[in-house]
């Protein structure tokens, strides 16, 4: 796959488009960046007030995305994956528009002539499982999904796009915060959600990502390429849900700079794997 263009955005300054190579590509870029400007999230600024109630039904919340990507070191095609997840997360985060990404290394490409040092079998097991929900024939890389979505090619930035718009247009009555603590003396962080909503049938998982990683290849399809990756999965913990406010623990080694991770935290439906709230804590020195 080749990339679809090149694009840059600053939100204090005038907005500017470069390279728009074909004109989807170009409707896309604008809805995009549409949707980060105007859709900050309702639910943040009312701190945690539903948007609306009509006639006492269920509260309904700003909805809030999450991309998953599934990638790996040894595939050719990744890097242009991980250079569109990169915009996405300088938009959402210059916006303050929650739309979250996560980076899956999958291991099935350790045997094409380089072994991803970020693989893990179990997100391998994650991809497979969506697959099989949505009936998806094969599974290769990169895979993105948006809230547990259709499995769709990762560099696909119109198909991406369009579901990032849609899902933040589309109220919903979950709606979750994350906290966190540690111990003294432990390796270990508390993370903790409180939801509001619906909680059948979900699992709650914690998921810690490397902000920015940058690896030098010298074996297999990206043989001699520096390669960026940007909210890598290096920690992920898992509970089924019971109560609206829980905790689970996630392994830190003691010695690890947080400054360069960031933690998010979903919850999703156990059948259809969709993803029905997220929210993200930075570490900040």
């Amino acid at each position: 796959m080749q990339p679809l263009g090149v694009f840059y955005a600053s939100f204090n300054r005038t907005l500017s488009y470069v390279c728009a190579m074909v004109k989807f590509e170009f409707r896309f870029l604008v809805a995009l960046v549409g949707l980060l400007i105007v859709a900050v999230p309702q639910a943040y600024a009312q701190q945690n007030k539903d948007i609306f109630t009509p006639n006492g039904q269920v509260p309904m919340y700003q909805n809030n995305v999450l991309i998953e990507l599934f990638s790996s070191e040894g595939c050719s095609s990744c890097p242009f994956a991980d250079a569109f997840m990169q915009e996405v997360i300088h938009l959402s985060d210059s916006s303050q528009t929650p739309v979250y990404v996560i980076d899956y290394h999958v291991d099935y490409w350790n045997k094409s002539g380089w072994v991803d040092p970020y693989s893990d079998s179990m997100y391998s097991k994650r991809q497979l499982a969506y697959c099989k929900v949505h009936n998806e024939p094969s599974y290769y890389t990169p895979m993105a999904l948006v809230n547990g979505g259709k499995p769709k090619a990762g560099s696909d930035k119109k198909r991406i796009g369009v579901e990032i718009t849609q899902n933040l247009a589309r109220p919903t009555p979950n709606f979750m915060r994350l906290k966190i603590s540690a111990i003294p003396g432990e390796d270990s962080l508390i993370v903790g959600y409180k939801a509001w909503g619906p909680l059948d049938s979900l699992d709650f998982h914690a998921v810690l990502v490397q902000k920015s990683i940058q690896s030098e290849i010298t074996a297999g399809e990206n043989k001699d390429r520096v390669l960026h990756h940007s909210n890598v999965v290096r920690r992920m913990a898992s509970l089924s849900v019971s109560k609206d406010d829980d905790y689970l623990k996630i392994y830190v080694h003691p010695t690890i700079n947080l400054d360069n991770y960031r933690l998010i935290g979903f919850l999703q439906h156990r059948g259809s794997m969709r993803v029905v709230a997220v929210d993200q804590l930075v570490f900040k020195p």
